[in-house]
């Protein structure tokens, strides 16, 4: 199978509602991303899970109030979207392994955008899959840099749509759009469990 599963900032501290940047709503899509990780690990594809990992006063919390702070409970992800076995990168330059053995490896990141860690590329190389099943929060922002990021390195990026939570509905929409538009398929989780060979042969 020529695709992985990217899993965006699923974190207590935006997905629980007492979360210190909660995502109004985002606790209701914890049902598909449990059935979206389960269904990876029986059937051995690959989770890339990005993180914010935090430190205080990082630029970020000039716009936003602290959260994801390394070593907090918000920091963690939902037990949901976290498999037993699974190798951290941390968002400085480390040596990957050419082959990657880790059911799901988390990519921790200071900032929106994934790619400003300095192991993405080899990373994504060393997984060799050329087609992504993207899900998680917040759609216009850390998915959408997921998205425009993994697009633009040549990767064909599909949306699980009832997977992912927006906190504005017209930015969240753009989100979707620009996927689309990039020969992208917009799927409900039920697609993705049960057509994953049709959709990366289409």
């Amino acid at each position: 199978m020529d695709f992985l599963f990217w899993d965006v900032d699923t974190q207590v501290d935006f997905l629980s509602p007492q979360g210190r940047l909660y995502v109004p709503g985002a606790e209701k899509i914890i049902p598909n991303l449990r059935r979206l990780t389960n269904h990876a690990a029986d059937h051995k594809i690959p989770i890339v899970s990005s993180t914010d990992a935090h430190v205080q006063n990082d630029p970020e919390f000039s716009q936003y109030p602290p959260h994801c702070l390394v070593g907090t409970e918000g920091q963690k992800k939902v037990e949901e979207t976290l498999l037993a076995e699974h190798l951290i990168v941390p968002n400085r330059l480390i040596d990957l392994p050419r082959e990657i053995e880790y059911p799901q490896i988390v990519v921790e990141k200071q900032a929106f955008d994934v790619f400003t860690n300095p192991n993405i590329d080899a990373l994504l190389k060393a997984l060799g899959k050329r087609e992504i099943i993207l899900y998680g929060v917040v759609t216009e922002i850390c998915v959408d840099r997921a998205a425009r990021g993994l697009i633009q390195h040549g990767y064909r990026v599909n949306l699980v749509q009832d997977a992912i939570q927006h906190l504005n509905s017209e930015l969240g929409s753009a989100t979707i759009d620009y996927v689309r538009q990039h020969q992208g398929q917009i799927l409900s989780t039920g697609d993705v469990l049960e057509g994953l060979p049709r959709i990366a042969a289409a």
